[in-house]
């Protein structure tokens, strides 16, 4: 008889789907991936001197820390009638944010092999040793965001500006909207980025026999603040799940 393994993941990406395989396992293992939205976004108004500059003095790189991100950013310049100059170069975090980014229509630039901030500080530093000259870069980002790329590239020289573009917050009513009532049959629950963490532990306990996985060292590192130890889902690829069970 084969066992299914039902995983909780707090993800409210639209493009989670897309990400998530639903083949087994192996054959005696099956996996149910069941997503829990418990976060919302509210887009910020973007200054009209900022987005002038945007224009008429183009930064030189634009740098896309998540997919939702680019979403926001594209629904930005089209409210206001803008168009994205064509000069200013594209970096984005990882691939799917890349991805994103494409779908959107912009061209990617840059994103480093490997998902996550260590990663792509690590290659676009390198990136940009060989230019003499530091340049201007734009960070669309959520409100009270990491800003570890933007310092660090600061301390490089560039000519950082950080704009919050978008708001999070936790979901109204999460303590009864637990997929299938609860916790019981979910063997092990998949956290997204720290401000789910925040949501759900703010107004739910977890079961002491729930494996708990994170997607990022960051998301693993306030999990582990939060008094939860979790496993790194690697690559923080969903297709990757296997190798941590």
């Amino acid at each position: 008889m084969s066992k299914t393994i039902k995983i909780l993941v707090t993800g409210e990406n639209r493009d989670l789907e897309q990400l998530i395989p639903e083949e087994s396992l192996d054959p005696d293992v099956s996996v149910k991936w069941v997503q829990w939205p418990v976060l919302e976004f509210k887009k910020l108004e973007v200054a009209k001197d900022l987005l002038a500059r945007v224009v008429e003095k183009p930064f030189e790189w634009i740098l896309f820390t998540s997919p939702r991100a680019v979403h926001f950013w594209t629904e930005t310049m089209v409210a206001a009638g803008l168009e994205f100059p064509l000069e200013t170069q594209v970096a984005c975090i990882g691939e799917s944010t890349s991805e994103t980014a494409t779908g959107d229509g912009y061209t990617s630039d840059f994103y480093p092999t490997e998902p996550g901030s260590e990663k792509f500080l690590e290659e676009f530093e390198d990136l940009l040793s060989n230019n003499t000259q530091k340049p201007a870069l734009l960070i669309p980002i959520a409100e009270g965001g990491r800003l570890k790329i933007a310092e660090r590239l600061s301390e490089l020289g560039c000519a950082v500006t950080v704009v919050p573009l978008y708001r999070t917050q936790s979901r109204a009513g999460l303590a009864t909207s637990i997929p299938g009532g609860g916790f019981k049959d979910i063997s092990i629950v998949v956290f997204t980025s720290p401000s789910s963490v925040d949501a759900v532990l703010n107004c739910v306990s977890l079961p002491k026999e729930t494996q708990v996985v994170a997607i990022g060292n960051f998301t693993m590192e306030h999990l582990k603040k939060r008094g939860i130890e979790s496993k790194l889902l690697p690559g923080s690829s969903f297709e990757r799940i296997g190798e941590i069970l």
